[in-house]
């Protein structure tokens, strides 16, 4: 049974988020499996968010539901027929994760059951926390490292992980009902130069990230947290590229230009400075 969840887990995050998925391959078992499992449940709250099809009553019972099971996740007693759950919680048996991380993603992703847009800066950011920094206070733990400073320079990178998704799914965001630009507090500032504003912030981010990479174990977590940041730091590469026009499609970077980026990094793990670009 738990290996089915952990397939389940595994085909979920093949299947949408496949620069993560390529980037974390290298990761030692228990590691991966975790990150697997995790990426599984924050999925489901995601999906169940943004699914139009479904009544708001049915998303949000579903929303309260996840966040009652992860409260009893240490639990044994505690079972659930969740696809996620067995992978889950033998995630959290095996690392120190703060269950409080998860349940804030939850919550953050509940937010989006309504149609949703932000007013400052702040709000942007105070959102990609709750969605996306918690991902990296939460994988923080099973790549090896849990003091506070990491946790909370996992968060920013999170947050820059965040602003770089919201740049690439601007145009797929309007059509569900969602502005994530901080409009009103720039009013008349065109769509392309928010966006610009907005990977400046991302940049700004990553640096801050950048020590992370020095601080895990090489046993595979130092290459798998270069390539993921720096995977997506391609993603704002080819935005800024096409002068972040949001009307060209969404950008994606290309598996050759992957593998790339995935040499060097482990050329900077292994022979080079470990530290995030």
């Amino acid at each position: 049974m738990i290996e089915q969840s952990q397939h389940w887990c595994a085909g979920i995050m093949r299947a949408h988020a496949t620069s993560f998925y390529f980037s974390t391959r290298i990761l030692p078992r228990e590691k991966r499996e975790a990150v697997e499992a995790l990426y599984g449940l924050f999925r489901t709250a995601d999906d169940l968010a943004d699914e139009p099809g479904l009544p708001f009553a049915q998303r949000s019972a579903g929303i309260a539901e996840i966040k009652r099971t992860l409260l009893h996740i240490h639990d044994e007693n505690v079972e659930s027929d969740a696809p996620w759950f067995l992978a889950v919680r033998r995630a959290f048996a095996r690392f120190p994760i703060d269950v409080r991380d998860a349940l804030r993603l939850v919550e953050g992703c509940e937010g989006d059951l309504v149609p949703i847009s932000f007013a400052t800066m702040a709000d942007v950011e105070r959102y990609s926390a709750a969605v996306a920094g918690t991902v990296g206070r939460t994988t923080m733990p099973i790549l090896g490292v849990a003091d506070g400073d990491s946790l909370d320079r996992g968060e920013r990178l999170g947050i820059a992980m965040q602003l770089t998704n919201i740049l690439r799914d601007v145009e797929e965001d309007a059509r569900l009902g969602r502005d994530y630009l901080p409009r009103a507090a720039f009013p008349g500032m065109r769509t392309e130069d928010l966006m610009r504003m907005l990977a400046m912030r991302a940049r700004e981010l990553y640096c801050e990230a950048a020590v992370l990479a020095s601080r895990v174990p090489n046993d595979g977590s130092r290459v798998a947290l270069l390539m993921t940041a720096d995977i997506y730091g391609g993603i704002l590469d080819h935005l800024e590229r096409r002068g972040f026009d949001p009307t060209r499609g969404r950008v994606f970077v290309p598996m050759p230009e992957k593998l790339l980026r995935a040499a060097r990094c482990v050329g900077r793990a292994y022979i080079g400075r470990a530290t995030i670009k």
